[in-house]
């Protein structure tokens, strides 16, 4: 039976219609070189860390088990997902070449297959289940489960029948903060959600409905994403400052040190009608007109449960290091973007969205601008995660 892989975009909004166009799927880590003679796991991680010196060791590990599944294990034959960067729809297609090293293509893309595809206009809302096991800092992955794959195949026109896989650990192990995190799992539901809208739009676009403006769903879908952001933050930091008071002995930042609850609430504990740590869960909920979209909020939030000093600068290194493009951030550069994100919604949910130069009319938007903001956001809350798992120094 089939493998079935999914490959996420790269940065570059180019490389969309680069890889539809010329029938292939690519992934970057081109510092790595020509992986043509090299077979051997062992031989591709040294590649791997001669030409990554710089970046942390589990960032390292992870380019290269992800470079051999896209070098080894991938094979022809083979389903493959394209999350597209420019368009919330998937492209689905079938492998039918060998690995190539390729140096006439644009700077960063280099290691190459050959894709025939079948679908270029999948909605991601059918695949859903499949992608939401992605996790959201990983480029190459392999779906495990045999009744997707078999599903897969039909989508394809392969009817064929789901037998158990072989256990092989060729994707890129998920970081620790995407096994089992429940605000997680729900801000990748609801940012799925926004996708979902974004396409309705696209297709509505295509249909030419004249009955509404339809780029108001793609502003709808912007609303939601900044939405699941803030609920996201808002759920986290929930879920570790109760963790953080049922641990009496556990090191604690300053700010959580200062977090004041009301006199009614201490009362309750006194009396013993309520715990600190349902005390201090009553105290959250009571606080939830607070909002964490501007980074500066964000930052504030999570200095109530972690080390923040240096916050952005930490999301940017994780955000340059997992993507492997060879793009670097720094912690300006993803305060700025998410600044702007923020800002447009700001705009369409308390302005209409007008259009400064033409007060007649809205801003331009639409649905590549659209997932390039859902997917930014999806990465830039990972990044985040990522950051207040690391344990603080003399933490342990």
């Amino acid at each position: 039976m089939a493998k079935a892989w999914i490959v996420r975009a790269g940065r570059d909004d180019s490389y969309d219609a680069l890889a539809l166009d010329k029938n292939l799927i690519a992934v970057g880590w081109s510092a790595a070189g020509d992986l043509t003679p090299t077979t051997s796991p062992s031989e591709i991680r040294e590649r791997v860390r001669a030409a990554y010196p710089d970046v942390e060791r589990r960032a390292a590990e992870n380019y290269a088990i992800q470079l051999v599944a896209f070098r080894s294990r991938m094979s022809e034959g083979d389903i493959v997902l394209f999350l597209r960067g420019t368009s919330p729809d998937v492209a689905v297609g079938r492998v039918v070449g060998p690995y190539e090293y390729r140096t006439d293509l644009p700077s960063g893309i280099r290691h190459v297959r050959s894709v025939h595809w079948s679908r270029t206009d999948l909605p991601r809302a059918s695949v859903e289940h499949e992608v939401l096991a992605l996790p959201s800092l990983t480029t190459v992955y392999r779906i495990n489960q045999a009744d997707s794959v078999a599903r897969l195949e039909r989508l394809l026109g392969f009817d064929t029948p789901a037998t158990a896989l072989p256990d092989e650990p060729v994707t890129a192990a998920p970081p620790d903060h995407e096994d089992g995190s429940a605000p997680f799992t729900s801000l990748r539901r609801n940012l799925n959600y926004a996708r979902s809208l974004a396409t309705a739009g696209q297709h509505l676009d295509q249909l030419k409905v004249g009955a509404f403006e339809v780029s108001d769903v793609f502003r709808a879908a912007w609303v939601q994403s900044v939405a699941a952001l803030d609920h996201w933050v808002r759920q986290e930091i929930r879920a570790r400052m109760l963790k953080l008071v049922a641990q009496p002995a556990a090191q604690k930042p300053k700010a959580f040190a200062a977090f004041q609850i009301s006199l009614g609430l201490v009362e309750q504990v006194q009396l013993g009608t309520k715990t600190l740590v349902e005390a201090l869960d009553q105290q959250l909920r009571d606080q939830g007109h607070l909002v964490y979209q501007n980074p500066d909020k964000i930052r504030e939030g999570f200095g109530l449960v972690h080390d923040v000093k240096g916050f952005w600068d930490r999301v940017a290194r994780v955000l340059t290091e997992q993507s492997g493009d060879g793009v670097t951030l720094t912690g300006k550069d993803v305060q700025e973007q998410l600044r702007q994100i923020v800002q447009r919604r700001h705009k369409i949910a308390h302005e209409y969205d007008d259009d400064p130069e033409d007060p007649t009319g809205k801003r331009p938007i639409d649905g590549a601008g659209t997932t390039r903001t859902i997917d930014y956001i999806e990465q830039a809350a990972a990044a985040m995660l990522d950051v207040l798992n690391t344990p603080e120094p003399g933490a342990g």
